[in-house]
Protein backbone atom coordinates (compact mmCIF):
# COMPACT_ATOMS: atom_id res chain seq x y z
CA UNK A 1 0.00 0.00 0.00
CA UNK A 2 2.46 2.49 0.58
CA UNK A 3 4.59 1.70 -2.19
CA UNK A 4 0.80 2.89 -4.26
CA UNK A 5 0.36 5.94 -2.45
CA UNK A 6 3.96 6.86 -3.69
CA UNK A 7 3.03 5.78 -7.27
CA UNK A 8 0.32 7.88 -6.73
CA UNK A 9 1.90 11.20 -4.82
CA UNK A 10 4.64 11.03 -8.01
CA UNK A 11 1.62 11.05 -10.52
CA UNK A 12 -0.09 13.72 -9.26
CA UNK A 13 3.30 15.74 -8.76
CA UNK A 14 4.44 15.57 -12.27
CA UNK A 15 0.38 16.68 -13.49
CA UNK A 16 0.73 19.87 -11.10
CA UNK A 17 4.37 20.20 -12.90
CA UNK A 18 2.85 20.02 -16.57
CA UNK A 19 -0.47 22.22 -15.22
CA UNK A 20 2.01 25.27 -14.31
CA UNK A 21 4.36 24.78 -17.54
CA UNK A 22 1.12 24.86 -19.51
CA UNK A 23 -0.13 27.72 -17.33
CA UNK A 24 3.01 29.55 -17.71
CA UNK A 25 2.85 29.08 -21.65
CA UNK A 26 -0.53 29.85 -21.71
CA UNK A 27 0.48 33.32 -19.77
CA UNK A 28 3.95 33.69 -22.32
CA UNK A 29 1.31 33.11 -25.20
CA UNK A 30 -0.76 36.26 -23.86
CA UNK A 31 1.38 38.13 -23.23
CA UNK A 32 3.00 37.73 -26.72
CA UNK A 33 -0.68 38.16 -28.19
CA UNK A 34 -1.42 41.53 -25.99
CA UNK A 35 2.16 43.34 -27.48
CA UNK A 36 0.97 41.97 -30.37
CA UNK A 37 -2.21 44.52 -30.57
CA UNK A 38 -0.12 47.03 -28.93
CA UNK A 39 2.27 46.97 -31.87
CA UNK A 40 -0.62 47.35 -33.97
CA UNK A 41 -2.59 50.10 -32.23
CA UNK A 42 0.71 52.08 -31.98
CA UNK A 43 1.90 51.73 -36.14
CA UNK A 44 -1.85 52.45 -36.74
CA UNK A 45 -1.98 55.50 -34.67
CA UNK A 46 1.10 56.52 -36.39
CA UNK A 47 -0.43 56.14 -39.55
CA UNK A 48 -3.19 57.92 -38.43
CA UNK A 49 -1.70 61.04 -37.76
CA UNK A 50 1.16 60.92 -40.65
CA UNK A 51 -2.48 60.61 -42.99
CA UNK A 52 -4.11 63.84 -41.35
CA UNK A 53 -0.72 65.62 -41.14
CA UNK A 54 -1.01 64.90 -44.79
CA UNK A 55 -4.63 66.02 -45.14
CA UNK A 56 -5.00 70.60 -46.06
CA UNK A 57 -6.98 72.18 -43.26
CA UNK A 58 -10.33 72.91 -45.29
CA UNK A 59 -10.63 76.32 -47.11
CA UNK A 60 -6.95 76.20 -47.94
CA UNK A 61 -5.09 77.39 -50.97
CA UNK A 62 -1.85 76.10 -51.68
CA UNK A 63 0.19 78.33 -54.03
CA UNK A 64 3.12 77.44 -55.84
CA UNK A 65 6.55 78.68 -54.69
CA UNK A 66 8.23 81.41 -55.78
CA UNK A 67 11.75 81.10 -54.37
CA UNK A 68 13.44 82.23 -51.31
CA UNK A 69 16.05 84.84 -52.80
CA UNK A 70 17.17 87.34 -50.17
CA UNK A 71 16.52 90.99 -51.29
CA UNK A 72 18.06 94.07 -49.03
CA UNK A 73 16.55 95.32 -46.58
CA UNK A 74 14.06 98.02 -47.28
CA UNK A 75 14.08 97.26 -50.81
CA UNK A 76 10.45 95.84 -52.55
CA UNK A 77 10.62 92.38 -53.58
CA UNK A 78 11.07 92.58 -57.58
CA UNK A 79 8.22 90.53 -58.49
CA UNK A 80 4.58 90.35 -57.50
CA UNK A 81 3.40 88.02 -54.92
CA UNK A 82 1.03 85.02 -56.27
CA UNK A 83 -1.44 86.01 -53.12
CA UNK A 84 -2.09 88.47 -50.83
CA UNK A 85 -0.60 88.44 -48.51
CA UNK A 86 2.37 86.42 -49.75
CA UNK A 87 3.25 83.25 -49.17
CA UNK A 88 6.69 82.89 -50.79
CA UNK A 89 8.94 84.57 -52.81
CA UNK A 90 12.03 87.38 -52.34
CA UNK A 91 12.51 88.86 -48.82
CA UNK A 92 14.89 89.80 -46.28
CA UNK A 93 17.54 88.18 -44.30
CA UNK A 94 16.34 88.16 -41.03
CA UNK A 95 13.16 88.02 -39.18
CA UNK A 96 10.13 89.79 -37.77
CA UNK A 97 10.32 88.25 -33.93
CA UNK A 98 7.79 86.19 -33.19
CA UNK A 99 4.61 88.23 -31.31
CA UNK A 100 1.70 90.10 -31.60
CA UNK A 101 2.28 93.63 -33.54
CA UNK A 102 -0.25 96.26 -33.27
CA UNK A 103 1.52 97.88 -36.68
CA UNK A 104 1.83 96.36 -39.95
CA UNK A 105 5.16 94.61 -41.11
CA UNK A 106 6.23 94.42 -44.45
CA UNK A 107 5.63 91.01 -46.78
CA UNK A 108 8.97 91.09 -47.58
CA UNK A 109 9.94 90.94 -44.12
CA UNK A 110 7.12 88.17 -42.96
CA UNK A 111 7.92 85.85 -45.65
CA UNK A 112 11.11 85.04 -44.38
CA UNK A 113 9.25 84.04 -41.17
CA UNK A 114 7.42 81.76 -43.03
CA UNK A 115 9.99 80.08 -44.19
CA UNK A 116 11.69 79.28 -41.09
CA UNK A 117 8.65 77.22 -40.21
CA UNK A 118 6.19 80.57 -38.75
CA UNK A 119 2.55 80.86 -39.09
CA UNK A 120 1.68 84.33 -39.71
CA UNK A 121 -2.17 85.69 -38.74
CA UNK A 122 -3.06 88.56 -40.58
CA UNK A 123 -6.73 91.21 -40.04
CA UNK A 124 -7.71 93.40 -42.37
CA UNK A 125 -10.25 95.90 -40.58
CA UNK A 126 -10.93 99.22 -41.92
CA UNK A 127 -13.61 100.10 -39.69
CA UNK A 128 -12.34 98.73 -36.87
CA UNK A 129 -12.96 95.45 -35.55
CA UNK A 130 -11.81 95.27 -31.42
CA UNK A 131 -13.66 92.31 -30.97
CA UNK A 132 -12.26 90.50 -33.89
CA UNK A 133 -8.51 91.38 -33.03
CA UNK A 134 -9.08 90.14 -29.29
CA UNK A 135 -10.20 87.09 -30.25
CA UNK A 136 -7.46 86.60 -32.26
CA UNK A 137 -5.07 87.83 -30.00
CA UNK A 138 -6.52 85.21 -27.20
CA UNK A 139 -6.06 82.41 -29.60
CA UNK A 140 -2.73 83.09 -31.10
CA UNK A 141 -0.78 84.22 -27.68
CA UNK A 142 -0.96 81.13 -26.04
CA UNK A 143 1.30 79.57 -28.88
CA UNK A 144 3.58 82.85 -28.67
CA UNK A 145 3.88 82.07 -24.92
CA UNK A 146 5.17 78.73 -25.40
CA UNK A 147 7.93 79.91 -27.76
CA UNK A 148 6.20 78.81 -31.30
CA UNK A 149 6.33 80.65 -34.34
CA UNK A 150 3.43 82.32 -35.04
CA UNK A 151 3.32 86.34 -35.59
CA UNK A 152 0.02 88.13 -35.76
CA UNK A 153 -0.33 91.61 -37.29
CA UNK A 154 -2.76 93.93 -39.03
CA UNK A 155 -2.58 94.49 -42.76
CA UNK A 156 -3.75 97.77 -44.21
CA UNK A 157 -3.67 98.45 -48.13
CA UNK A 158 -2.75 102.08 -47.10
CA UNK A 159 -0.23 101.65 -44.96
CA UNK A 160 3.05 103.22 -46.39
CA UNK A 161 6.79 104.78 -45.40
CA UNK A 162 7.16 108.36 -45.76
CA UNK A 163 3.79 109.19 -48.19
CA UNK A 164 5.19 106.01 -50.56
CA UNK A 165 4.07 103.84 -52.49
CA UNK A 166 1.51 101.35 -50.51
CA UNK A 167 3.44 98.27 -48.87
CA UNK A 168 0.09 96.23 -48.33
CA UNK A 169 -2.53 95.16 -50.65
CA UNK A 170 -6.10 94.44 -49.98
CA UNK A 171 -6.44 90.66 -48.94
CA UNK A 172 -10.41 90.17 -49.73
CA UNK A 173 -10.78 89.23 -46.82
CA UNK A 174 -11.31 90.13 -42.81
CA UNK A 175 -8.78 87.45 -41.75
CA UNK A 176 -5.75 85.48 -43.66
CA UNK A 177 -3.44 82.61 -42.09
CA UNK A 178 -0.29 81.80 -43.93
CA UNK A 179 2.50 79.23 -43.92
CA UNK A 180 4.88 78.83 -46.65
CA UNK A 181 3.06 78.33 -50.14
CA UNK A 182 -0.44 78.17 -47.99
CA UNK A 183 -3.13 80.36 -46.75
CA UNK A 184 -6.33 80.40 -45.49
CA UNK A 185 -8.99 83.31 -45.98
CA UNK A 186 -11.61 83.58 -43.42
CA UNK A 187 -14.29 86.37 -42.76
CA UNK A 188 -14.99 85.57 -38.92
CA UNK A 189 -12.54 83.88 -36.31
CA UNK A 190 -13.25 79.87 -36.99
CA UNK A 191 -10.75 78.80 -33.65
CA UNK A 192 -10.94 75.16 -35.00
CA UNK A 193 -9.62 75.94 -38.17
CA UNK A 194 -6.97 78.74 -37.44
CA UNK A 195 -5.69 76.28 -34.58
CA UNK A 196 -5.32 72.91 -37.24
CA UNK A 197 -3.88 75.82 -39.37
CA UNK A 198 -1.23 76.38 -36.54
CA UNK A 199 -0.82 73.01 -35.50
CA UNK A 200 -0.51 71.71 -39.16
CA UNK A 201 2.55 74.17 -40.48
CA UNK A 202 4.21 75.82 -37.08
CA UNK A 203 7.64 74.79 -37.16
CA UNK A 204 8.16 73.14 -40.40
CA UNK A 205 11.45 74.37 -42.04
CA UNK A 206 11.57 75.23 -45.88
CA UNK A 207 15.04 76.51 -46.54
CA UNK A 208 16.52 75.06 -49.38
CA UNK A 209 19.89 73.75 -48.61
CA UNK A 210 22.77 76.28 -49.42
CA UNK A 211 20.03 78.47 -50.34
CA UNK A 212 18.29 81.60 -48.14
Amino acid sequence: MASRAKVVKGATGKSAIRAQVAQKRRNRNLMMAAAGVVFVLLIGFVVYLNVRRAQPVVGETVLASQGNIHIDFGSPSPLVYNSTPPTSGPHYGNLVGWGIYDEPQRYEHLVHNLEDGGVVVYYQCPEGCPELVQELKDLVQPYITQGQHVVMVPNDPNWSINGGPALHQDMGTRIAITAWQRILKLDEVDSGKIRSFIQKYQGVDHHVPGIG
